[in-house]
């Protein structure tokens, strides 16, 4: 290594940094200028004067990752065809797996299991896996009713379960004479399902049950699970039925709908009395003859001897 200079006299020389060269010779720096610091050597230190300070290493910025090609041509132009989306997951498939009981009831219906659906539909008379009415098969006319003996499949009193008339009539296929043969297998002067459950407790709403059941526009004896009674059945034909098809009749309507086939069913205008019955076909007369059970049970039976009043209102359900 050589011997660092000296001056005239002997003495080391003062060398002076790249720090001080933007000064004058007095080591004072011009008015006005700021001096810049040179760029430190690769090891930290300041370079000396006369040093080239080495140039910073190029950092290479890599390139973006290249966007997706467009799709394949069409098989049309010579590519293959672009694959479909895979289907979405619905179902069973789509729930995680080790459910608990809470979160099955929240996800699931409680009538899920078979035997629910088995013990709903044998109070509602209905099919466990669509939970509408059962279809019947038409009726066989090698069965004649004649209105005095009821048809041995709708004499049991039980009504846990609901009979199966063997005569229907369906929407769209009414008429008067299917209408006055579905009553007539009923027999409701001779039958005893509809005899009074006790003095004072007719069971005019399970003639009208049967009977609607029949005619498939069913007036409910269950709602869910909960039985309906009397009260309960009047009321709901009067503020429910509007909404499941059954239209209010007045007048002359009340016959013209009867006439026609449709079911059309009384209850008393007052609203405390709480009776129902059907208005059989008949002749247009001032007050229309009903068919039930209630204060009497017959056919044909005059207004104020089947409700002690005269003042009804009548729904008809096409």
């Amino acid at each position: 290594m050589a011997p660092p200079p000296k001056d005239q006299n002997g003495r080391p020389a003062q060398t002076r940094s790249a720090f001080d060269l933007g000064s004058d010779g007095g080591g004072r720096r011009p008015t006005g200028q700021i001096p810049v610091q040179p760029a430190r050597t690769s090891t930290g230190a300041m370079p000396m004067l006369g040093e080239v300070p080495p140039k910073p290493a190029s950092t290479v910025t890599p390139a973006p990752p290249a966007a997706p090609s467009a799709p394949a041509a069409a098989a049309g132009h010579g590519g293959p065809a672009p694959s479909a989306p895979p289907p979405p997951v619905t179902g069973e498939a789509a729930r995680p797996a080790g459910l608990t009981t809470v979160q099955k009831d929240f996800m699931g219906s409680q009538f899920a299991s078979g035997a629910m659906q088995r013990k709903r539909s044998s109070f509602l008379g209905t099919d466990p896996g669509t939970l509408k009415a059962v279809e019947e098969p038409e009726a066989s006319s090698e069965y004649e009713p004649d209105g005095a003996t009821p048809h041995p499949d709708l004499v049991g009193r039980d009504v846990w379960k609901a009979v199966k008339a063997p005569l229907q009539s369906r929407e769209g296929k009414r008429s008067r004479e299917q209408l006055e043969l579905v009553l007539a297998q009923f027999a409701v002067a001779a039958n005893p399902r509809y005899a009074d459950d006790a003095p004072g407790k007719p069971r005019g709403h399970i003639f009208v049950w049967d009977v609607s059941r029949a005619m498939n526009c069913e007036i409910p004896h269950f709602v869910g699970a909960k039985e309906l009674t009397l009260a309960q059945t009047v009321d709901w034909l009067r503020h429910e039925g509007p909404m499941r098809g059954w239209s209010r009749v007045t007048d002359a309507s009340i016959y013209e709908a009867a006439e026609a086939g449709y079911l059309v069913v009384a209850i008393p205008r007052e609203v405390r009395l709480k009776h129902i019955a059907i208005v059989a076909p008949q002749e247009p007369q001032l007050r229309p003859l009903l068919t039930g059970a209630a204060l009497k049970r017959g056919a044909n039976v005059a207004t104020k001897d089947m409700f002690g009043v005269a003042a009804i209102d009548c729904f008809a359900h096409p």
